[in-house]
């Protein structure tokens, strides 16, 4: 902007706060703002700056150039959004001055708010050769470029190749001996006790086994029988011990 536009800008300024306009300000000013234009965003934010409350209730506010800039940065930036605009490809050929010009010139009118931006969309083509060779090698030819469907799917639990990489390891199914549901480890110490249950790096074996498509127990119930009466034996030796 130059001074009379400065001029301008102030007395919008002085709408807000009272504050005397003179020559030097309009040059001070347009100094400082040499690179910024009067527009709508510009008194935009100076509306903006004086619409919001102070930090500290009972001070009194007074815009600086450097608000102004900062102020009229951020109006651009929320209709650029979060996202780049994808850029408008021309139908002809372009050098790289030229795609540079295009493409400052397509971002300050999404900026400006003078045209809408298009959104950036998925990127067409698959994955490069070399890539697909390499996981055929390592995986082999069938799991290789075939669609996985949605976790959701029903049609997901049937497919064996889909349901292995669902539920893979112990963690795909639920623990038999501690009662750990899918994707969480397993744990030692009944809840409600003295202490909280400690989790364990290493599922339990009943688990490991039925993961793997065993049963979950390969003991019998005599033997089970044994193994209880044993550790129940162990247990009440400690408990004399300790008394």
């Amino acid at each position: 902007m130059d001074r009379g536009d400065a001029a301008e800008l102030l007395g919008y300024c002085a709408a807000f706060d009272n504050r005397t306009v003179g020559k030097v300000d309009a040059v001070a000013w347009a100094a400082s703002l040499h690179d910024v234009p009067l527009d709508d965003d510009t008194t935009a934010a100076v509306a903006r700056y004086y619409g919001t409350a102070p930090e500290r209730a009972g001070d009194r506010l007074w815009i600086q150039p450097h608000h102004v800039r900062a102020g009229r940065l951020a109006i651009r930036q929320e209709r650029l959004g979060t996202t780049l605009p994808a850029y408008e490809i021309p139908e002809g050929l372009e050098t790289g001055a030229e795609f540079v010009a295009r493409r400052r010139a397509q971002l300050d009118a999404v900026a400006a708010g003078r045209a809408v931006g298009t959104p950036v969309g998925r990127l067409a083509g698959g994955p490069a050769p070399g890539f697909v060779k390499e996981l055929a090698r390592r995986f082999g030819d069938g799991p290789v470029g075939r669609e996985v469907p949605d976790l959701d799917d029903e049609a997901a639990g049937a497919d064996p190749v889909v349901a292995e990489v669902r539920r893979p390891g112990p963690l795909g199914v639920e623990c038999p001996t501690c009662k750990a549901p899918i994707g969480r480890p397993c744990r030692v110490g009944e809840p409600g006790g003295g202490r909280r249950p400690r989790e364990l790096r290493t599922a339990h074996m009943p688990r490991q086994r039925v993961a793997n498509g065993e049963p979950a127990e390969v003991e019998s119930p005599e033997e089970a029988e044994r193994r209880r009466a044993y550790y129940l034996d162990h247990l009440a030796r400690r408990a004399g011990e300790a008394s």
